[in-house]
């Protein structure tokens, strides 16, 4: 009897947790701090006319990430490879760009993905970076955060261009489950 009843207590502690009511586990947010980027890649230029370019293009940089802990600075470093779209019009200053990134941490054990868009001049365009899962320590990466970001596609031969540029996130937050 005294079986059944724990049984019983143990079973209704698990459909309590299966159905969320009562998880005792709550998202972590982490402040990873001030951060930038680097970027170097490739592009492919699709002509528009009246000053519209549409580059289909690659950038790849490091992630570097400072923050403080305990009175020490703290750095960071992740791989980060992004498909990016460019909207280009050189006749109105304008720029719109929009990518996927992959990030790779701690030698490949920690997989991060985002999405982002930004709008602005040709310099300089600022928007959201937004974390849409990932795998080892990032799985469930959620939330969005604001950055910066400058990427100059120079034609070189035929369609193709080489980009250089850089990304800027003031403060890089997200959330772990």
């Amino acid at each position: 009897m005294r079986r059944t009843g724990y049984l019983m207590w143990a079973m209704g502690i698990a459909l309590f947790f299966a159905q969320g009511n009562g998880s005792l586990v709550e998202a972590k947010t982490v402040e990873a701090g001030e951060s930038s980027s680097s970027w170097n890649g490739t592009g492919e230029f699709l002509e528009l006319g009246n000053g519209e370019q549409i580059v289909n293009g690659i950038v790849k940089g490091v992630l570097i990430s400072r923050h403080k802990e305990g009175g020490k600075m703290i750095v960071h470093s992740s791989k980060l490879t992004c498909p990016v779209r460019v909207n280009l019009n050189r006749g109105k200053d304008s720029q719109a760009i929009e990518g996927l990134c992959t990030i790779i941490a701690h030698e490949g054990k920690d997989i991060g993905y985002a999405h982002w868009k930004c709008a602005g001049n040709l310099k300089e365009c600022t928007g959201d970076f937004t974390f849409t899962g990932g795998s080892g320590g990032f799985t469930g990466m959620s939330g969005t955060t604001p950055f910066q970001t400058s990427i100059i596609f120079e034609h070189q031969e035929g369609k193709y261009g080489q980009a250089i540029g850089y990304a800027v996130w003031p403060n890089l937050t997200y959330t772990l489950p």
